[in-house]
Order: C-alpha cells, then sequence, then structure tokens
C-alpha cells in the first residue's frame, strides 16, 4: 500500500531525438535515443475533495475529472485521463484529489515527443500521488500503454523510454529492455520548419501496414526471413526483381536496423568520433529522406543551412512530413542555429539530459 501523500511537488518529463532507428520501433526493430533538456511540466497540489483539476497553461485548457472509477474519454488520444485509467488498473489508487498545472518547453507537433513525455510525467506524478514508486524502465511501458495502446496507436516504445530514462539509450524493442551507452555527445540544435504535420497516427499507421505487408511479401519470397537478423544483401536480391515504392519501403527499414547497429558500437565508447557520428547522421537521413519519403523542401532547406554552418550530421525527426530537424553542431551550436533561422526555421539548442524527475515543492 502506498502512502497518502499530501505534499505538493513537480515532475519534469523531457523530450527526445531519435538517433538511429527512426520508424523501427513499432516494426521489432531497435533504436538508439537521446534524452533532451526540453521538457514537460506538472506542477501537482494536494486537494480535500475527489476531483483531479488540469490547467493545460500553454493551452490555456482546463479539464476536471474524478477519482473515483473509470474516467471517460474527451477526444481520443486524452493522454492524462488514459494515465489515470492505466495506473488505477494497476492497483495506484488515490485517496484524495489533486491540482495538476501543465506547461512546457517541448515544441508541439515537431517529432521531439512531447506527448509522450506528457504521459510520463503524468505517470510519474500518479506514482508519488499514490506514495509509491516505479523503476524508469516501469515507467515508460506504463506510459505506452497510456499514449499508444489504450488507443489502439502504431507508435513503439522509444519515446517513452528515453523521456523516463534519460540520457543515451539502445533500445531493444522486443525485449523491451534498454541499454544505456556512455557516448558524451556534444550539442545539438534543431530546427523547428513549422509546418504542421496532416495526419502524423495515420502515417506511422501507413508505414507500418505497408512494411508488414512487404515483410510477409519477402518471407514468402526468401523462405525465410526474420526482420532482425536476414542480411540486407539477401532481401536486396529481391527487390532487384521488385522495384515497387513499398518494397523499397521495407528495405529502408532493413538498411535503418545495420545503420543502427553500426552506430551501438560507436556510441558504446565515452568519446566517440563526431565526424564518423555525423556521417551516420546523414546516411541515417538519406534513408529517411527518398525510401521512406519523410522529408520536405523546407526541412531539406534548414539541413542544408545547418551544413554550410559547420554542422557534422543532419536528419529529420520523428514520423517526418514536417516538424523538425536536428543538427549535431560541435563547437559551432550558435551559428548553426542563426543560419536555420536565416532559412526560416526556429532553432533550438539542446542538449543530452537525464530522465524524468520528481522534484518536491514546499
Amino acid at each position: 500500500m502506498g502512502r497518502d501523500n499530501r505534499s505538493g511537488f513537480s515532475v519534469r518529463a523531457p523530450g527526445r531525438v531519435c538517433l538511429f532507428g527512426e520508424h523501427s520501433d513499432y516494426l521489432g526493430l531497435d533504436v538508439i535515443a537521446a534524452a533532451i533538456d526540453v521538457t514537460i511540466k506538472i506542477e501537482a497540489q494536494p486537494r480535500e475533495d475527489e476531483l483531479i483539476v488540469v490547467n493545460y497553461t500553454d493551452l490555456k485548457e482546463w479539464d476536471e475529472f474524478s477519482i473515483i472509477g473509470e474516467v471517460g474519454y474527451r477526444t481520443k488520444r486524452d493522454y492524462i485521463r488514459s494515465a489515470f485509467n492505466v495506473m488505477a488498473r494497476k492497483g495506484f489508487v488515490l485517496k484524495h484529489g489533486w491540482d495538476m498545472e501543465v506547461s512546457g518547453t517541448i515544441p508541439l507537433a515537431a517529432g521531439l515527443s512531447s506527448s509522450s513525455a506528457l504521459t510520463v510525467g503524468g505517470i510519474k506524478a500518479i506514482t508519488k500521488m499514490t506514495g509509491r514508486d516505479l523503476p524508469p524502465e516501469e515507467i515508460a511501458l506504463r506510459a505506452y500503454d497510456a499514449e499508444v495502446a489504450e488507443f489502439g496507436e502504431s507508435g513503439g516504445t522509444m519515446d517513452h523510454f528515453a523521456s523516463s530514462v534519460g540520457g543515451v539509450i539502445y533500445v531493444n524493442t522486443v525485449e523491451n529492455r534498454i541499454n544505456r551507452l556512455p557516448a558524451e555527445l556534444d550539442t545539438f540544435v534543431i530546427g523547428d520548419s513549422g509546418e504542421k504535420k496532416r495526419n502524423t497516427v495515420g502515417d506511422l499507421r501507413y508505414i507500418r501496414t505497408t512494411i508488414e505487408r512487404e515483410y510477409g511479401e519477402i518471407s514468402r519470397d526468401l523462405g525465410s526471413f526474420n526482420r532482425r537478423l536476414t542480411p540486407v544483401n539477401t532481401v536486396h536480391e529481391k527487390v532487384e526483381m521488385n522495384q515497387s515504392k513499398e518494397r523499397r519501403m521495407a528495405l529502408a527499414t532493413i538498411r535503418n536496423r545495420d545503420l543502427t547497429h553500426r552506430a551501438l558500437k560507436l556510441l558504446s565508447t565515452p568519446l566517440p568520433d563526431s565526424n564518423e557520428l555525423g556521417r551516420m547522421l546523414r546516411e541515417h537521413h538519406e534513408i529517411l529522406r527518398d525510401d521512406l519519403e519523410r522529408s520536405t523542401p523546407k526541412i531539406e532547406r534548414l539541413i542544408e543551412a545547418a551544413y554550410d554552418a559547420g554542422a557534422l550530421g543532419c536528419k529529420i525527426n520523428g514520423s517526418g512530413g514536417g516538424g523538425s530537424m536536428m543538427a549535431y553542431a560541435v563547437g559551432c551550436e550558435h551559428e548553426v542555429a542563426a543560419s536555420i533561422k536565416s532559412a526560416g526555421g526556429t532553432p533550438y539548442i539542446v542538449k543530452v539530459a537525464k530522465g524524468a524527475e520528481v522534484v518536491m515543492v514546499n
């Protein structure tokens, strides 16, 4: 049983960048991600009644619901409500209500996982409200339940592990196991294009269903196919006979798989070669741009501007089709940020950050 917590507190959950393995986690392929120092913040104060009152300060929206019984959803992807439902089913029962104030510094719809940070922060807050605790990996899995599984979406666990655990991590998406990587990375610059994605959820669903279907076709062609193990050259022989867009998309995910494994070796050392890391990031972006068609003309202008200012490697963030790009900038972050701004983007200079944490409030 948890303690009756009647002290105010604050939770901070970071956003993330995917370094390698974009569009891989929901296909059962591994990824490398890093938490970054832009955050969702939830401030919580106890109430004397049985209500949860949520003030989304940046959105200028309010919500209110009872802690008694299953909470209904106002809209799909109602993440704070779903966090309470998921945790209540796991036995995390509140004894009184709370006021929650939600704010953040993560740019919305920019591929930096603001929604995952919100669900991680929500789950972390509920554990504190009930006087209990969970390890970061378990927080991440419950946040995945609240954001993805609860609403039947197509995402994976990468975002939640990155936000909850922090640092640079390698995620085995089949076993839901992470390795904390020792690589000390320099500064990144995010370039927000300001292009709002038309349908992120629909994009992910299309990519996932298309590639899963192609994996099935490849398996029939080869007689034996393991998305995690079959060499890319073996798969490539079948692409030569099938040049469809869908087959190229499937091959791209296998190439991303192998690139991620190469990057794991590089990032398993404290001081990885910056130029090699930059080359790998460039390679990853080219796969995302050319075979998965996830970039846009404006994103390409921001990337070109970042390279002109000295960035070593750039890639698109998140689901693509808008949103943001990231640049690995070693000692030239301010020049890269200025160049991105001149090209029409909104720059954010970020560093690798620790995972979600609770801060007590007096």
